[in-house]
């Protein structure tokens, strides 16, 4: 055996391990423990994603599927197979097919077959985004006035838009995706990311844990929830917000002769404090003016709890208020959402793209 078959080989070994890890972990979760542990063994076969074998106790999944898809995904088809398992060992029922209404019940309970964003925008939400992408052209203007009065007029229509779906109790579909890297800690910046998205952009947020299988690494990544055209905003202002404080931080390093990077992530959280402050000012102004008040969406709230019933509340660690952070804070107050958007197809089902 070589040295690339070896490394081949533990890398393996390290997935059924993780595999039997988060068997465990939703057997737990979802089924307060009630199953029995099975032999859990990785396939060559690519036809199959995953299988269950009753006689022998045997959950199979496929290497392909581990290799090719995100752990998400292989997660989604290791509930599927113990929803299998559930039935033949919990349920039992009696002349029923494999996916009859036992299956569909163990799935409900597992929470397998969970939606993410593939499906892509619906009509409505298409020409809510495709509106909402004019009004954001205009707050490219040079005039600051202008372009401060254009982000407000958005922020307005996202927020009557939700308010309507929700007062009217609309049929709406939820979905997750991730943003960003898979790590095993996050800077305050990223931290503070993931409160503004869900502070302001009709979404819910999660710190999920997960794992890179090929690299072999185990960490936390942010997931979103919410309806296809909530993700595309958010999407979209991650993005956005990343790319103008990688410029606006080359600025003032630039300009003020900063060396190195050191102090880069106090100057990102001051960016995004600023920024956070600056909405919460146009939402107050919204409130007085216009009298539109968003307390949430029930629905998003029932789905995001269904899917994660044990939610642990966590708060990141502050930051110095130095001159630099300051500055970032400064910098922040000034940041306009002025790049139009407009939908693309993608592998995640589309997203809102800068052009």
């Amino acid at each position: 055996m070589n040295n690339s078959d070896d490394t081949r080989y533990q890398l393996y070994g390290a997935w059924n391990r993780h595999l039997y890890q988060w068997w465990d972990y939703y057997n737990s979760l979802y089924l307060k423990g009630g199953l029995k542990r099975p032999v859990i063994r990785l396939s060559s076969l690519k036809a199959v994603l995953g299988q269950w074998d009753a006689a022998n106790r045997t959950l199979t999944l496929s290497l392909f599927h581990i290799e090719a898809d995100d752990w998400f995904r292989v997660m989604d088809t290791l509930r599927h197979e113990m929803a299998h398992q559930y039935v033949d060992e919990v349920l039992r029922p009696v002349g029923e097919s494999a996916h009859g209404p036992a299956f569909k019940a163990a799935c409900q309970k597992l929470r397998c077959g969970h939606k993410s964003s593939d499906q892509g925008v619906p009509q409505e939400e298409g020409r809510a985004l495709r509106r909402l992408k004019k009004v954001l052209s205009l707050a490219a203007s040079p005039n600051e006035n202008e372009a401060q009065l254009a982000m407000q007029k958005a922020r307005e229509l996202m927020l009557k838009y939700n308010l309507d779906r929700v007062a009217l109790d609309c049929e709406r579909d939820f979905f997750s995706r991730t943003l960003g890297t898979i790590k095993a800690r996050h800077t305050s910046a990223e931290l503070r990311m993931a409160s503004l998205l869900g502070r302001f952009f009709f979404v819910e947020v999660l710190w999920q844990h997960t794992y890179d299988a090929l690299q072999d690494k185990a960490g936390t990544v942010l997931m979103v929830y919410g309806t296809p055209s909530s993700l595309e905003m958010a999407h979209y202002v991650y993005d956005y917000l990343w790319m103008v404080m990688e410029a606006l931080w080359t600025q003032y390093r630039t300009v003020n002769k900063v060396p190195g990077h050191q102090q880069r992530q106090r100057y990102f959280a001051g960016v995004l404090d600023g920024f956070y402050r600056k909405l919460e000012k146009q939402e107050r102004a919204i409130q007085e003016i216009q009298a539109l008040v968003w307390q949430g969406d029930p629905r998003l709230t029932g789905y995001y709890r269904y899917l994660n019933p044990r939610i642990r509340t966590c708060y990141g660690g502050g930051v110095h208020a130095t001159g630099v952070y300051h500055a970032g804070v400064n910098d922040g107050r000034k940041v306009t959402l002025h790049k139009p958007i407009q939908e693309k197809k993608s592998s995640h089902g589309g997203y809102i793209a800068r052009e």
